[in-house]
């Protein structure tokens, strides 16, 4: 166990509700001057989170990643898949070569971009950064006749960054969708055919007649107690237990940590405005914090005790 201490500083929230992101991988390059790849899993063993404002009006800080299960993860893996395929196949048409510090690195949501906060030193300055680019795909559009002449012209191919929760982000271009952001669960799941429920045959074994009610359930061979049994076998459970077109991490809820798990909520003790952080897991290390209540005109300052090395998946 290596463990990094990341130190942060929230701004003041002028005692509005914001949200804010943090990249683990990106600010542990920066602090071990290494590329650590983001796509792992990364663990946050605790920390501290201090509101520097008033002790009378403390804020709330509650801690979110992406959903923690496995299509989270099978989603995140198809679009590794499909970056490394685009890679080989173009680099493969035209012998050139990806950059020395090319990396698969995605966003959170569409909140990520402009919510990004950067480790800082003991003085409050950010740690030195280099480069940090958000994996950009190419998707070919296809040819469109505006005039319905005949006269068709070529499109620029669509260019876009990949998210894990949410829906795309998505403008109108035409007939065809311009995309900026896709999401990787949408994605994922748009790819998958629904599950058909079939009727399944459940043989039970004969037994002999006892006392017990459940060994008397085999009492009579009657058909019409067989149908009503077949109605019980058929109907109940013939259907997951999950919403089948819908998932965790895709239903769009845009804002507040809309379609992400829950991992932590501070709440800074009235008196000293410092509270503990409990210990979760971030996929690719990605966390989402949303603060509430009134920070005060020095912010509020988070430190978390972070794995230094990720478990890659």
């Amino acid at each position: 166990m290596v463990v990094t201490r990341l130190y942060f500083e929230i701004p003041d929230n002028n005692g509005s509700t914001v949200e804010h992101t943090i990249d683990l991988a990106r600010e542990l390059s920066k602090h071990h001057r290494r590329l650590v790849r983001q796509k792992q899993l990364f663990t946050v063993y605790g920390g501290i989170y201090q509101d520097t404002g008033v002790a009378d009006t403390p804020t709330n800080a509650y801690i979110s990643t992406a959903p923690h299960y496995w299509v989270t993860k099978r989603a995140i893996n198809r679009g590794f898949a499909m970056w490394k395929k685009q890679i080989s196949m173009t680099m493969g048409n035209t012998g050139e070569r990806s950059g020395k510090w090319s990396d698969f690195k995605v966003l959170l949501d569409n909140a990520s971009t402009s919510t990004l906060l950067s480790a800082k030193d003991a003085q409050g300055l950010d740690l030195p950064s280099g480069e940090w680019d958000y994996t950009t795909l190419s998707m070919p559009r296809a040819d469109i006749d505006p005039d319905d002449d005949g006269g068709w012209e070529a499109q620029e191919s669509d260019q876009f960054d990949l998210q894990i929760t949410g829906i795309h982000s998505t403008s109108s271009s035409g007939a065809q969708p311009n995309y900026s952001k896709v999401s990787l669960i949408q994605s994922w799941l748009d790819s998958r055919p629904l599950p058909i429920t079939g009727d399944e045959p459940n043989d039970q074994n004969e037994d002999t007649t006892m006392a017990d009610p459940l060994n008397r359930m085999f009492l009579t061979g009657d058909s019409d107690e067989d149908q009503k049994i077949i109605e019980n076998i058929q109907d109940e459970n013939d259907n997951p237990p999950y919403d089948v077109d819908r998932l965790y991490g895709s239903v769009g809820n845009i804002g507040n940590g809309g379609d992400l798990q829950m991992q932590c909520i501070v709440s800074p003790d009235s008196n000293t405005g410092v509270a503990a952080v409990a210990g979760f897991q971030a996929i690719c290390g990605l966390l989402r914090i949303v603060v509430t209540g009134d920070t005060g005109s020095n912010g509020a300052a988070l430190i978390l005790d972070v794995e230094s090395n990720g478990v890659s998946f």
